[in-house]
């Protein structure tokens, strides 16, 4: 497997200078007035190491780096959804090294692959962390729940974006935003629907995984509790589903809104197809799609279509996006169209790995980490979030709040929907 690294400069720095904590502090003083060896801060569970003068003792973690896992969908039917997240994660580990590292550790990175599949998810976190001895993991989208347990009973901090219920039940896994829940919804996406003038819909989903079946039930119950019908529900592929013969169950139907859990180019076969058999469509909504390389490539059959995003839509062009995208230009210039969703959620991913690293004090260690960042009452991204995110609080709370943009009617851009931030009311 790939095993990237991201240079800088070393930096020198004195055990006394990283370790400004006081306990620290103290320790080096007692040390050297005994005249004895000058140990590092290691975890209780990382015993078996040898402590070297200077050297912190936590796997993954070297006078000079802080080695890190990344596992996400970069093939199976999961992958078209994350096509920019490494090079997300890429720019902003290129950034935070550029910018001197962490305590003067650089920060580098191995991944792997684990093809949307839960079993593969979980080998993979394995040879990460027992193989490639990384310090903490940043996980994609659909399968971390393959490790989420594993990783738990080791320890082992995860950063990403809480697509899967199981993200809230783990204390050492982080997102600023949660997709999924066991119970619980929000009305956000219904009362948008209702405000487009939607009343009959048909929810159409990928058979992926468990998760986008809750996914699932969140979002009919949202549309439920706001009187919007759900007449339709169906799985597809884009393989082997026929779309006109759905386009006609549509029409027969009355269908006015399409929802769910689809791909853009399941998208893209379906719209033209409704359009064809005459359904009179108000309201096609999905949580999906917003990349500018799609536009590019079948923007005039996604013409219409509202995505619902949790981070401050590119159209605002705010000095957080421009940081963005200059690193991604810097330092993974092979994604030559940086404002992708799947480019800031590797992004944030990387982003809370350095706020915990910086969190974990001058010698980290996977519960300095843990510990510390749930302690972040004010995580926004750097500025890419709406809304201040309490990690000490937010853990499963089902998100509530979404920006939505619309593609234009000409397929070529996005045009963000006023007002710039829509809520709902919590569904219990």
């Amino acid at each position: 497997m790939l095993h990237l690294t991201l240079t800088k400069k070393r930096v020198d720095m004195s055990l006394v200078g990283r370790c400004w904590h006081l306990r620290c502090a103290a320790l080096v003083l007692a040390l050297s007035n005994l005249g004895g060896l000058v140990a590092g801060c290691g975890d209780e569970g990382d015993a078996g190491r040898s402590i070297q003068a200077g050297v912190c003792t936590t796997p993954g973690v070297t006078d000079s780096e802080v080695k890190a896992g990344l596992l996400f969908s970069d093939s199976g039917p999961g992958a078209s959804a994350l096509r920019g997240f490494r090079s997300g994660v890429e720019a902003r580990f290129g950034l935070a090294n550029a910018e001197g590292g962490v305590n003067g550790r650089k920060i580098t990175y191995s991944w792997r692959d684990d093809a949307t599949d839960p079993a593969l998810n979980l080998v993979g976190a394995r040879q990460l962390v027992e193989d490639e001895g990384t310090f903490g993991l940043m996980q994609g989208l659909q399968v971390a729940s393959g490790s989420a347990q594993y990783l738990d009973d080791r320890g082992i901090p995860v950063t990403g974006v809480a697509a899967e219920s199981a993200w809230a039940r783990h204390q050492n896994m982080f997102s600023g935003h949660y997709y999924a829940a066991e119970t619980g919804s929000s009305t956000v996406w219904g009362d948008f629907i209702r405000s487009r003038g939607g009343t009959r819909a048909i929810m159409v989903d990928m058979a992926l995984s468990e998760a986008s079946r809750k996914f699932h039930r969140q979002l009919a119950d949202s549309l439920h509790a706001t009187g919007v019908s759900v007449d339709l529900t169906y799985e597809v592929t884009a393989d082997t589903t026929s779309f006109d013969a759905l386009a006609r169950q549509m029409k027969a139907a009355h269908i006015d809104t399409i929802t769910g859990v689809v791909f853009p180019d399941v998208l893209a076969r379906l719209i033209p197809a409704v359009r064809a058999a005459g359904v009179d469509l108000k309201v096609v909504l999905t949580p999906l799609g917003y990349d500018r390389t799609l536009l590019q490539q079948i923007g005039p059959a996604l013409a219409g279509v509202v995505v619902y995003t949790d981070f401050v839509p590119f159209e605002l062009d705010t000095p957080a996006h421009a940081r963005m995208f200059n690193a991604v230009t810097a330092y993974a210039p092979e994604n030559r169209v940086p404002a992708q969703e799947s480019t800031v959620f590797g992004w944030l991913s990387a982003d809370m790995f350095v706020r915990g690293l910086q969190a974990a004090g001058p010698c980290p260690t996977r519960r300095s980490f843990i510990e510390g960042l749930r302690g972040v009452h004010d995580y926004d991204g750097g500025g890419l979030l709406p809304r201040p995110v309490d990690f000490a609080t937010n853990l499963g709370r089902l998100s509530n709040c979404y920006d939505f943009v619309r593609v234009s009617d000409d397929g070529s851009r996005f045009i963000p929907l006023e007002p710039t931030l829509r809520c709902g009311n919590p569904i219990t």
